[in-house]
């Protein structure tokens, strides 16, 4: 009875130390919803792969749906050859999924867009949390 016991402690110690780490795991991986800046920026819309392989040459919509469909994130780059990895989250009242590539953005890449959201700055990596994207 006394191993009982015994193994009845230290389960409870465990879970009083672990049990806290745990539940706040989730919140404590989501991105800050104050950080970074309104932007809206037009730019081709592209697959990372190909445009970091060949910043120059534009990429077809169909190797973009390839790239994409194979895992790629989506690029938007800018008139002055800035590249911007775009992300679904809009981190406004709580942070909301969203689907960024659906049917309709992947008949866009390879074309001009707009793209509408919260600009993020890294060291070395700059992406935005992608509010609202059309075409031009």
């Amino acid at each position: 009875m006394k191993h009982f016991y015994v193994f009845a402690a230290i389960i409870i110690l465990a879970l009083g130390v672990f049990l806290p780490i745990v539940q706040s795991a989730p919140q404590a991986m989501a991105p800050a919803p104050n950080v970074g800046k309104q932007v809206t920026i037009t730019g081709e819309f592209s697959c990372t792969s190909c445009k970091l392989a060949d910043p120059k040459n534009s990429c077809s919509g169909d190797c973009c749906r390839a790239c994409i469909n194979a895992g790629d994130p989506p690029l938007l780059t800018d008139e002055k050859g800035q590249m911007y990895i775009l992300l679904s989250g809009i981190p406004e009242n709580g942070w909301v999924q969203q689907q960024l590539m659906n049917p309709e953005t992947m008949m866009m890449l390879g074309g001009k867009v707009t793209v509408t959201g919260l600009l993020i700055k890294g060291t070395g990596i700059q992406a935005i949390y992608v509010k609202n994207i059309k075409k031009d």
